[in-house]
């Protein structure tokens, strides 16, 4: 039986990034929120020198270089002396958000730390408390904020007949992402001979495949709402070359996106009551450890209030005053949003076929659903989305997004319409 040895694959830490789309949060949540990529750091070393791994990995995106966070760059540098201090060794790759530059040279860190350089891929071997060489780590840093070059394929296993591991952060192409960056594959991957591939990046935890082992930790700390559930790290274990893993949740917050069927409400009062009772059944169900919980509501169902709620300011209004009555508790639940996927309580098909104007809006909007009228949707909105100044401050809407927005048509068509 070969050496047994386990390490923590960690990714994607982002240090002191800003959260996403919370605005007007009260100060006690605020402060949890600058705080929580730290405490999310603080966990994963506070892991670390528990279970002593034999190492660590961190696969990139540490940081957010532009952002130039000192309280970042020391926050790490004490993270690496306390595992220092546990015989923790730690291995280092930089990413597309913290690309190695010259200012990393501004840091001194302990020699448990080894940091993967730019310019070609380097091997480290690493032996356990016997003196016996258990593994070899490779690791390539990107040296830009738009590293291109297919990474991947630079690495190779050295000689040594021991299980290794390689730290990339790169973009698989049979996993879904909006930012392509050191495209690689899993036939990159086999080509190696390497293992279990260590990798950063894409933010949802997943394995790639498993001959040879791929896997992408995730971030320890979901910074928006489409970042929901548990964030952590893997606990990865090797016996005699097999790997098993083990996920750790490390993000003190979590994200959570709830569906409300609000059919049977006819009321704006007790449609308050049925949002204030869903929040405090998330709060019951938070599992230990979590500091809080950012939600965003979609309401759903046929329903008499919806064309009410679609009435300018109506949503906002509501998630307003329902945050006003929120109590302060820790675990917080906080209320982000209120978005509408309910429909209006009427037969549409049936107003659809009316030989009038409001039969007419609905049928094209409608239409417009359609994968040919997504087209002549998308065609009618590219000069807007073209214009080098809309191109500044505007997000190409997907196709999904548009056919939500001609759905949402037919509503606004039909409040409006019926109405007169």
């Amino acid at each position: 039986m070969k050496p047994t040895f386990s390490f923590i694959h960690a990714a994607d830490l982002h240090l002191d990034a800003a959260f996403k789309g919370v605005a007007h949060v009260s100060p006690q949540v605020a402060s949890v929120l600058r705080s929580a990529t730290f405490e999310a750091l603080e966990r994963l070393t506070q892991l670390a020198c528990n279970e002593r791994p034999l190492f660590v990995v961190l696969a990139g995106d540490i940081y957010n270089q532009e952002d130039q966070s000192l309280k970042a760059r020391f926050a790490l540098l004490d993270a690496c002396k306390r595992m220092h201090d546990a015989g923790v060794r730690v291995f280092i790759v930089h990413g597309n958000h913290d690309p190695l530059f010259e200012t990393e040279k501004s840091f001194s860190f302990p020699d448990n730390v080894h940091i993967f350089g730019t310019e070609a891929v380097e091997q480290v071997r690493v032996e356990n408390e016997h003196g016996e060489l258990v593994t070899v780590v490779h690791g390539m840093s990107h040296g830009k904020h738009n590293e291109r070059r297919k990474l991947a394929r630079l690495y190779a296993r050295t000689e040594d007949n021991v299980f290794q591991v390689a730290v990339l952060h790169c973009t698989v192409d049979s996993v879904a992402a909006s930012e392509q960056y050191a495209p690689a594959s899993v036939a990159d991957f086999a080509k190696s001979g390497i293992e279990y591939w260590a990798l950063g990046h894409i933010h949802e935890q997943q394995i790639v495949s498993r001959e040879p082992f791929v896997a992408y930790s995730g971030n320890i700390q979901g910074l928006h709402i489409n970042e929901q559930g548990e964030r952590g790290c893997l606990m990865v274990d090797v016996v005699d070359r097999q790997v098993s893993s083990r996920h750790h949740t490390l993000g003190g917050i979590q994200w959570k996106i709830e569906s409300v069927d609000i059919s049977t409400v006819e009321q704006f009062d007790a449609l308050e009551e049925v949002v204030e009772s869903r929040l405090d059944e998330i709060s019951q169900q938070l599992s230990e450890g979590c500091k809080g919980v950012i939600v965003r509501l979609v309401l759903e169902g046929r329903s008499v209030l919806d064309g009410e709620l679609r009435k300018n300011g109506a949503v906002k209004e509501l998630a307003e005053r329902i945050r006003e009555g929120q109590m302060e508790n820790s675990p917080f639940v906080w209320l982000k949003d209120i978005e509408l996927a309910c429909k209006p309580d009427v037969d549409i098909e049936a107003m659809r076929s009316r030989p009038d104007l409001l039969g007419e809006a609905l049928t094209v909007a409608d239409q417009l659903t359609s994968e040919d009228g997504v087209a002549e949707l998308r065609d009618s909105v590219s000069e807007l989305f073209g214009s080098p100044t809309s191109k500044r401050h505007l997000t190409i809407l997907s196709d999904e997004e548009l056919i939500q927005l001609a759905t949402e048509a037919q509503y606004v068509c039909l409040d409006l319409l019926e109405a007169e």
